[in-house]
C-alpha cells in the first residue's frame, strides 16, 4: 500500500459519542455510522441496501432469489481469517492505500488513534487476504455475487472488525471469524407462519396506520436458523419486527414512534433536557416496564435476569443470565420501552439454537 496524499479525517471522542447516540437502532449502529462518515469523505458512492434508511426502501430493491437454504446456513463451518487479517489491518493503519477512506480518533490527550478505514475489494493488494476473503464469501454466498466494499474497523487495540459487502449482501467478522452475513429475500419467499407472528406483534405494539410491511432481509449466523427481517412503514415513524423462521420466535422489536427520536431533535437544550430526564429514571421501574414488555412482544420471562444500566449509553438496559444470550431494551425519557433484543450473535458462539 502507499502513504495517501490526503491527510485523513480526525474526529473527537465527543463526536464519536454523538455518533452512537444519534443512531437509536442497537443493531450495527457503529458500522452505519462508521461507513455514512467515509462515504461522505470522498465523491457519493451508493449506499449498500442494507445501511439504506428503512423508510425508502422499495419492494423492488429485495426482490431476489435466495439459494442459501437454512440447512447450508446452520452447516457453514467456522471460517476463520485470523492470520490474514491482521497483516492487512496493520498496514492499512500505518500506511493507507491511496484509494483507501479512513477515519481517526482524537482523544483528549491530543493522540490520534485509527478506527476504521474502508477500501474497494478490487484495490485490496494483500492478495492472501483478499483470496481467503473471497473464499469466505463465495462458500456463504454461492450466487457469485461481487464483493464491493471492504469496511475495518477497531473495537479495541488489535481487535479488528471486518465487513465485506456489496449493494446486496454483506459478511461481518470479529476475530477471525464470521458471525453475521445478511442477504435480500422477497416476501413469497418467507412462510406465512412467521409473517403472522410479526404481524401479530405489530398490533400489540401500538395503533398505528400501516401503510406497508416489507420483509428487508435475511439474517444468517453459524449454527443458527435464519431471521427475516421486516419493516412496517407506519403514518408516525417505521417499526421493526425480528422472526426466526421455523421457531417463529420474536428475536427484536424497535418502535421509532415510541422513542424520543433524539437524532431528529435540532434543540440543544431540549435534546439535553431529554437525555437528563432519560438518565435520572430508577433502574427498578425501568427494569419492571421492560420485564413486562419483553413478556408481551417476544414472550420472553426476564423475572428471573440481572439487570443494569449500559455505563456508555444513557438509554439502555441489559439483562443477563448464565446460560443465556442477553437481552438489550432502550428506553425513553418517560421511562417507555420502545426496543428489546435478543442478542442472538451470543448464541452462535455456543454453537446452539
Amino acid at each position: 500500500m502507499r502513504r495517501s496524499p490526503n491527510p485523513s479525517k480526525t474526529i473527537s471522542v465527543h463526536q464519536l459519542e454523538q455518533m452512537i447516540r444519534d443512531t437509536e437502532t442497537p443493531e450495527h449502529s457503529m458500522s452505519q455510522q462508521i461507513v455514512e462518515k467515509l462515504e461522505s469523505k470522498g465523491e457519493s458512492r451508493p449506499k449498500p441496501f442494507f445501511t439504506r434508511k428503512v423508510g425508502v426502501i422499495a419492494a423492488a430493491s429485495i426482490a431476489f432469489c435466495v439459494s442459501l437454504t437454512p440447512v447450508m446456513a446452520q452447516t457453514i463451518e467456522r471460517l476463520s481469517l485470523l492470520e490474514y487479517i491482521n497483516p492487512f489491518a496493520t498496514e492499512m493503519k500505518v500506511n493507507p492505500n491511496d484509494k483507501a477512506d479512513t477515519l481517526y480518533v482524537k482523544g483528549l490527550d491530543g493522540n490520534k488513534q485509527f478506527l476504521s478505514g474502508m477500501i474497494r475489494f478490487d484495490d485490496i493488494e494483500d492478495q492472501e487476504f483478499k483470496s481467503q476473503l473471497q473464499r469466505i464469501w463465495n462458500k456463504i454466498f454461492p450466487q457469485g455475487e461481487a464483493i464491493h466494499d471492504v469496511l475495518m474497523y477497531e473495537y479495541e487495540k488489535d481487535n479488528f472488525h471486518i465487513e465485506a459487502r456489496n449493494e446486496n449482501r454483506s459478511i461481518q467478522f470479529n476475530e477471525g471469524n464470521w458471525y453475521y452475513a445478511a442477504q435480500p429475500i422477497g416476501e413469497n419467499e418467507v412462510p406465512d407462519a412467521a409473517k403472522d407472528a410479526a404481524d401479530h406483534i405489530f398490533n400489540k405494539v401500538g395503533d398505528f396506520k400501516q401503510s406497508k410491511r416489507l420483509v428487508s432481509r435475511m439474517v444468517l449466523r453459524p449454527d443458527q436458523n435464519p431471521v427475516y427481517k421486516f419493516v412496517y412503514n407506519t403514518d408516525k415513524g417505521s417499526i421493526l419486527i425480528d422472526v426466526q423462521k421455523n421457531t417463529n420466535q420474536i428475536t427484536r422489536v424497535l418502535a421509532f414512534p415510541l422513542s424520543d427520536q433524539l437524532n431528529k431533535v435540532e434543540d440543544k437544550n431540549k435534546y439535553r433536557d431529554l437525555v437528563e430526564k432519560t438518565k435520572a429514571i430508577e433502574l427498578g421501574s425501568i427494569r419492571e416496564e421492560a420485564v413486562k414488555q419483553a413478556k408481551a412482544w417476544m414472550n420472553v420471562d426476564l423475572a428471573e435476569y440481572n439487570a443494569s444500566k449500559l455505563e456508555y449509553r444513557f438509554d439502555t438496559l441489559t439483562f443477563t443470565k448464565a446460560g443465556s444470550p442477553d437481552v438489550t431494551a432502550l428506553f425513553t425519557s418517560k421511562g417507555t420501552i420502545y426496543s428489546i433484543e435478543i442478542e442472538l450473535w451470543q448464541l452462535s458462539e455456543k454453537g446452539t439454537d
